[in-house]
Order: C-alpha cells, then sequence, then structure tokens
C-alpha cells in the first residue's frame, strides 16, 4: 500500500477518537522530497500558521490552489499520494543548483503562469554550459543546443557567447517572488529572505563554478554591494567560511564588489564544493588539470 494511503488511514483512525473531522485537516507536504512535514495535518489554519511561522490567511491563499509556497510547501486539505506528489516534484538538488546560479547570473525571464530561468556565457565555459543545460538541470530543460550568438551560420564569426533557457514552469513564477522586487517599475533580482537555508554546498559551488574566479592566491566571487556582508555572513556562520570584500573599478569607471575567500578557508572550501564541480572548473579554485 501507498505510504501516503497508510499514513491517511492512520491519521484517520488518531484524530476521529479526538473528534476532529479529517475534512478540516490540512496536509503540508514538502515537494523537496515529497514527505509529508513533521506535525502535519493540523487541525486548523491557526495551527498551521503558528508552527510554520507564517500568517493564517497565507494558509487560506495556498490550500488547495495547486501553489508552492516558500519554493518548498504545498498545502492540500487531503491526503495525498506520492503519484499526485510527483507533479511538483523538480529534485531537491535542482533547486539547491538554480540557488547557485541566481547568486550568480542566472536570470528569471517572468510570466506570471510559467516563467523560465535564462542563462548566458562566455564561450569559453562551453563545456560548463553544456554541462547545466544536458546534466544539471536536465529535468527542466529542452534537449535542443544552446544558442551562439553571434550565429555563425549567419554572420560567419566565432560565437562569443551561448545562451540557453529552462523550460517554462509554474514553480519558477513563483520562484521569481522570492528573487525579485519590483523597483520603478523593474524587476530587479534581490536575496531571498531565507538565503541562509536555501544556499547549500551544491550550490555554493554552483555560484562559484558560474561567477568565481581564482586571483592572488585565493577565490574571488562577484556579488553586489548591497548584499556582499550578508553573503560573507552566512558563509562564515553556516559554513565556517571566512571572507571580506574587495572592491574593484570596471575600466567605465564603476565600481563592482567581490567576495574574498580568506586562504586559511580555502582548504575548508575546496574540501566542501569539489565533489560538486566538474573537472573543467577546477581552475577556479585554483586546480590545475593535468
Amino acid at each position: 500500500m501507498d505510504s501516503y494511503i497508510t499514513t491517511y488511514f492512520n491519521f484517520n483512525k488518531y484524530f476521529s477518537t479526538k473528534n476532529i473531522k479529517i475534512n478540516s485537516l490540512i496536509w503540508v507536504y514538502d515537494i523537496r522530497d515529497l514527505s509529508l512535514i513533521p506535525k502535519s495535518p493540523f487541525y486548523s489554519k491557526t495551527s498551521c500558521a503558528l508552527e510554520l511561522n507564517i500568517h493564517r490567511s497565507t494558509v487560506r491563499a495556498y490550500l488547495d490552489k495547486d501553489k508552492v509556497l516558500f519554493n518548498k510547501w504545498i498545502f492540500s486539505s487531503s491526503s495525498k499520494t506520492s503519484w499526485e506528489l510527483s507533479k511538483w516534484s523538480i529534485p531537491k538538488k535542482v533547486w539547491e543548483i538554480i540557488t547557485g546560479e541566481l547568486l550568480g547570473d542566472g536570470h528569471i525571464s517572468y510570466y506570471p503562469l510559467k516563467s523560465r530561468m535564462e542563462f548566458t556565457f562566455s564561450s569559453k565555459a562551453l563545456c560548463y554550459i553544456n554541462y547545466l543545460k544536458f546534466n544539471a538541470l536536465a529535468s527542466i530543460c529542452t534537449k535542443s543546443n544552446p544558442t551562439p550568438w553571434p550565429n555563425p551560420k549567419i554572420s560567419g564569426k566565432e560565437p562569443t557567447q551561448y545562451w540557453f533557457g529552462t523550460k517554462r514552469l509554474i514553480e519558477i513564477s513563483q520562484l521569481h517572488d522570492i528573487w525579485y522586487k519590483k523597483v520603478n517599475g523593474k524587476f530587479i533580482k534581490k536575496l531571498p529572505f531565507n538565503i541562509e537555508e536555501l544556499l547549500t554546498p551544491i550550490g555554493l559551488a554552483h555560484w562559484i563554478m558560474g561567477d568565481g574566479y581564482f586571483e592572488n592566491n585565493t577565490v574571488k566571487i562577484c556579488t553586489d554591494k548591497e548584499e556582499v556582508l550578508n553573503l560573507i555572513k552566512i558563509l562564515d556562520t553556516k559554513f565556517n567560511i571566512k571572507s571580506g570584500i574587495n572592491k574593484r573599478s570596471n575600466p567605465n569607471n564603476s565600481i563592482v564588489w567581490r567576495i574574498r575567500i580568506s586562504r586559511l578557508s580555502l582548504e575548508k572550501l575546496k574540501i566542501l564544493i569539489i565533489p560538486y564541480m566538474i573537472s573543467e572548473m577546477l581552475y577556479k579554485l585554483g586546480i590545475v588539470n593535468k
């Protein structure tokens, strides 16, 4: 018997003894591993909201609406089988990778119902582009090749960049709400409030593969000044990796900011993320393949 059906009958037996109607319960599932979260089902919207530290109105807005809250929870007034939950089953690892890519140059092209992620890299990183599209993010991408720019068939020139996008998915539209804010009519990327929870060694590896480089015997990561202090704190508190800020001037005299990993933490960083990096990108850790 499906484990979720078994769970349903067990809860049905328990709550019937407490004079609580089953159809008044609220079942909350974590779509990252399709599991019922601890203490679920809840006997009311209020108890659910208190346990998850959200507003009661949020529970009401998401209950039975096929919408995902915080990119991880769905709310249902009935028990669901693993088959029913599978439509939300973008693997947890994919979400971790997406976090790393959005900390770098990854971009969400927004449409209210179904958005997609878009990536543009230098042609020098074609091996990484192919790895992202056909391996790491294969479950949410088509099998078509990345798009070169300029197109050599039209221009007769060698491409300097490659682009690709994911499939258009409602989950990515919901992700957009977490990662972007509207400023003067334009969407601007921001750090999610729960970025410390979202950032994992897999995400950190992809952030560095996509937007890091090796200089002066350590790793530096591109970021924005308004976010750099928060990210430095997270690297320290979550991974015990010490880092600082580098200020840099672009050719157009604009100022950019970099996170500089402390040389004393470099080996710790390597141990943490090398298992999730492809060999062609290890040079960003100062490792030269022979």
